[in-house]
């Protein structure tokens, strides 16, 4: 498939006495695709992204990072990985540090690297020693080393750690900024509403063992009610029959079935009531990933 850009067959990993990845372990990921793994710790998930990059040699199975296998080192043109542990010299400063990538690498321009660490508020830290910075800031830095030009595809291990909220969110709009320009995001985070804002897939993995695989939209159930939005929910409620919960200026209107919905939409667009938004209630990741963690395989 000329559009993959990931494909792992019939792998599997121990360390051991540790399965880290179960027998036939298989997952693809196209190109383009941002897709979240997600598990509890210990779950494999790290180990399943060192494998793919060749620095973990399977037991078993096959594979390819854009057609080529991980031990070709063609296979990593392009690709970035942010490991959740990253150590940089103490006397190095980051411009230091992205010309030694760029040795190796050779894959970009010292501008887009400044630019990026910019865009991440880490710009007038270029020419600090990372031994002189605190946790979030070298964090800042790594993330800008390793998303700065146009990576082909990244991986991102905990991307968040040791970030406070506003690095977090300029982290979230770096992830995002790779998507729209057409870079394929492997993305692991404890983090799940921010994975939810930057992530199309999701791939839960428990106990070395690949539970499901889809689109979050695909893996999110309708919870019963349709969310409605307007400056007038009383009137909206009354129009409704009285029914629903109001709050602020939106109305949760209970409605029995999901295939309800485009009615229901229709009789609101009729009332003449205004109303700025309508949508259907349905599981945000946290609970798409409570359910599948706690047992339930049967996304369909």
């Amino acid at each position: 498939m000329m559009n993959r850009a990931i494909r792992v067959e019939g792998v599997s990993k121990r360390f051991g006495k540790t399965q880290a990845l179960a027998e036939n372990f298989s997952i693809e990921v196209l190109k383009g695709q941002s897709l979240a793994i997600l598990g509890a710790n210990g779950a494999g998930k790290t180990t399943l992204m060192r494998a793919v990059l060749g620095l973990a040699v399977p037991d078993t199975g096959r594979i390819s990072l854009y057609g080529l296998p991980p031990s070709d080192p063609d296979s990593r043109i392009g690709v970035r990985f942010l490991p959740e542990r990253i150590s940089f010299p103490k006397w190095a400063t980051p411009l230091q540090m992205y010309r030694q990538f760029e040795r190796v690498r050779r894959e970009g321009r010292e501008m887009e690297f400044i630019h990026r660490a910019e865009k991440l508020a880490c710009g007038d830290l270029l020419e600090r020693k990372l031994g002189k910075m605190s946790k979030g800031q070298r964090q800042r830095i790594a993330v800008a080393l390793m998303t700065c030009g146009k990576p082909r595809t990244v991986f991102l291990d905990e991307p968040s750690s040791g970030l406070d909220p506003s690095g977090r969110m300029l982290v979230r709009s770096t992830v995002a900024e790779l998507v729209d320009g057409g870079s394929t995001v492997v993305l692991n985070s404890h983090l799940l509403g921010e994975v939810e804002k930057v992530c199309d897939w999701a791939a839960f993995i428990h106990q070395g063992v690949l539970v499901t695989h889809d689109r979050l939209e695909d893996l999110s159930r309708f919870k019963g009610n349709v969310i409605i939005e307007t400056p007038d929910p009383e009137t909206m409620s009354n129009f409704l029959g009285g029914s629903g919960t109001v709050k602020g200026k939106s109305l949760a209107y209970p409605l029995p079935e999901e295939d309800g919905f485009a009615k229901l939409t229709e009789r609101i667009a009729n009332s003449g009531i205004e109303f700025t938004g309508i949508q259907l209630h349905k599981e945000s990741l946290e609970d798409i990933f409570m359910r599948i963690m706690e047992g339930e395989t049967d996304v369909s």
